[in-house]
């Protein structure tokens, strides 16, 4: 099985080659594969090991999952960007990009700067608590001086909302136009971001900013009022 994954799952602790081999043979992650490869060239499990990377590396290619430039160096590309991941730093994520534009984790690298950019500073978080459903919002491009209820009325996507949709089906018009939001049924959504599981769904950028989603969220934490 193909996989490609920055995460792989820990092995029972064993000694030098056999450790490794388990772990590459076991995950079938191409790093892993690159690695052993490398650091075993001794290894009875060898001619095996680099049968599995040329497989799997000539079917992430067959799948468009892995541009040849990126089996270059996988290492050093799959620890920057778990660096950058860990340390959310867009200067360390620009550094990836420069470093291999067409890298294994560029598409990944692209999408987090973009989360960056959209996030407002921390300050104008802070003036977003008791935010209430005709209270104008403070700050935030795209949504300052207008509430949530002028803004489900009136307010235009700033990117498309479902990934693939055709330029004219969303540029230039309003929320409204597409969701029949009121503020009751808008109040059911806004909750599901107070709950814990829902830290994935605030990672994602909102077609009407990242102001606006948090302001949703601490406008239900208020109760909605």
């Amino acid at each position: 099985m193909l996989a490609l994954g920055l995460g792989v799952a820990s092995v029972q602790a064993q000694t030098g080659d056999d450790a490794a081999w388990q772990a590459a043979r076991q995950t079938q992650d191409i790093g892993l594969l690159q690695d052993f490869v490398k650091d075993h060239p001794q290894s009875p499990h060898l001619t095996e090991a680099q049968g599995l990377l040329a497989q799997n590396l000539a079917l992430a290619r067959g799948l468009g999952l892995m541009p040849v430039e990126a089996v270059v160096d996988y290492t050093v590309q799959r620890d920057m960007i778990l660096a950058a991941k860990a340390s959310q730093s867009a200067a360390e994520y620009q550094a990836y990009l420069a470093a291999y534009p067409q890298g294994l984790f560029a598409t990944q690298a692209k999408s987090a700067l973009a989360l960056i950019a959209l996030a407002p500073p921390a300050a104008a978080l802070s003036d977003l608590a008791g935010l209430t459903f005709t209270t104008p919002f403070p700050s935030g491009e795209h949504v300052q001086g207008k509430s949530i209820a002028q803004l489900i009325a009136t307010a235009t996507p700033q990117f498309a909302p479902i990934e693939g949709l055709p330029d004219e089906a969303w540029q230039g018009k309003s929320c409204a136009n597409c969701h029949a939001w009121n503020e009751a049924s808008l109040c059911d959504q806004a909750k599901t971001y107070t709950k814990p599981e829902a830290a994935e769904n605030l990672a994602k950028p909102h077609p009407l900013g990242e102001t606006f989603k948090i302001g949703l969220k601490e406008w239900a934490l208020g109760g909605c009022k």
